[in-house]
């Protein structure tokens, strides 16, 4: 978590470009392109932290909208052992098609 001087409280991910270079595109570019809709996480933005040296790892820290109740991801892990409600998996379902149909 971060703090933005308009913003407020802001959620940051860093990513690490030098073992996954594909896949932090590919969000970069979904966040790019989907980010204004209300299932999805506003994103504000990205700095690139450059390798210090050549043992270790470039980073782009992307930096997102802070969501109090937290993500998709800390909603499953917190039923471990036990499975999500159907009527969960509906409405989550249902929510995440609504990006790709507005």
């Amino acid at each position: 978590m971060g703090h933005h001087h308009r913003r407020g409280k802001v959620a940051v991910k860093m990513a690490n470009i030098t073992w996954d270079e594909e896949s932090v595109c590919r969000e970069v570019n979904f966040l790019l392109k989907f980010s204004r809709h209300r299932n999805i996480a506003s994103y504000y933005g990205a700095y690139h932290h450059p390798a210090p040296n050549e043992e270790s790892s470039e980073y782009l820290e992307l930096v997102l909208e802070y969501c109090s109740g937290g993500s998709l991801y800390d909603l499953i892990k917190s039923t471990e052992g036990q499975s999500l409600k159907e009527t969960w998996i509906g409405f989550v379902c249902r929510e995440v098609l609504k990006v790709n149909l507005d």
